[in-house]
């Protein structure tokens, strides 16, 4: 197990407050009834850029897709040159917001970024912030469950998408320390197959695949971060939960006709597979889901 903990977060929580929004959380009596069970939906799209990867962009600066627009707005605040190495089928939204905010863009193939992003940082003797796979930026996500907690103490579980695993990591070992007896479910898109790196106890992907082809564009990375796949073996339950874009579009559908919320695929997800999963999930009587981002193009929906 590494040294990351409970502390960490705590540390990042104080250094980023004042900055970042404290998100709300809503709910809904249709939601409930719909459900059988109490549904908080903690909004991480009402976030600073719009993501709860802000969090994590932020506290990576105080030290030394969503996360580059996070990133670039974090540099923005210190003035500092930010370059992001962006997937070139990213949403035009995210791109459009990037270069609002200062950042230089580069564009490559997404199964291509990491290699890039080293090969610049070589070249440039700049400094490499990984989107998920670093633990200044577990730190910030991980405050998001701090702060679910602070504001439902009596859940029984919390879902949370997974990609690279840098919000799952951060949340997983929050819980773990302030409330043990909550349950965190990893949801991921079909074809992500994080249950069978969990039954193997050991990363199963081939680093060099292609990423998802889901829709929910914020998860597409294949393979969990290494350092976040053994705060996900220690701190999550081993059931993933997968969905497909079909589910998550009606999630977003429901999410956007009841709570009068738009969020991003990714940010559905959760919701998505409580709908899917009603006897797996059936002993679970209050139930948080992160509703991780408010970013993508409205056109590409057939609403």
């Amino acid at each position: 197990m590494s040294q990351f903990s409970l502390a960490d977060i705590l540390a990042a929580k104080k250094r980023i407050a004042g900055t970042i929004h404290r998100t709300p959380v809503l709910t809904s009596s249709t939601i409930n009834h719909l459900c059988n069970k109490e549904v908080y939906f903690k909004c991480e799209h009402l976030q600073k850029t719009g993501s709860f990867k802000s969090r994590g962009a932020l506290n990576a600066h105080f030290r030394s897709g969503n996360f580059g627009q996070a990133l670039a707005w974090a540099a923005q605040l210190f003035s500092i040159d930010c370059t992001v190495v962006a997937p070139d089928n990213a949403p035009y939204s995210k791109i459009d917001a990037m270069e609002g905010y200062g950042a230089e863009i580069v564009k490559c193939p997404a199964h291509e970024r990491d290699a890039l992003s080293k090969k610049l940082q070589k070249e440039n003797n700049w400094e490499l912030i990984e989107p998920f796979d670093d633990y200044r930026v577990m730190a910030g996500q991980g405050t998001v469950g701090v702060e679910l907690v602070e504001q439902v103490p009596d859940l029984d579980a919390i879902l949370v998408p997974v990609g690279g695993g840098g919000l799952c990591s951060g949340i997983s070992t929050a819980i773990a320390t302030l409330k043990p007896n909550i349950k965190v479910f990893c949801v991921e898109p079909e074809g992500k197959e994080l249950e069978k790196s969990f039954i193997a106890k050991t990363r199963l992907w081939d680093v060099n695949a292609f990423p998802v082809d889901t829709i929910a564009d914020g998860v597409r990375v294949i393979a969990v971060g290494e350092r976040n796949f053994p705060q996900l073996l220690s701190y999550c339950e081993h059931s993933v939960l997968t969905v497909n874009d079909n589910d998550i579009t009606n999630a977003m559908k429901l999410i956007y006709s009841r709570l009068k919320q738009a969020v991003e695929p990714t940010g559905a997800m959760c919701f998505a597979a409580l709908l899917k999963y009603p006897i797996l999930l059936s002993s679970y009587k209050k139930v948080g889901l992160i509703l991780s981002g408010g970013n993508f193009d409205w056109k590409i929906l057939q609403f």
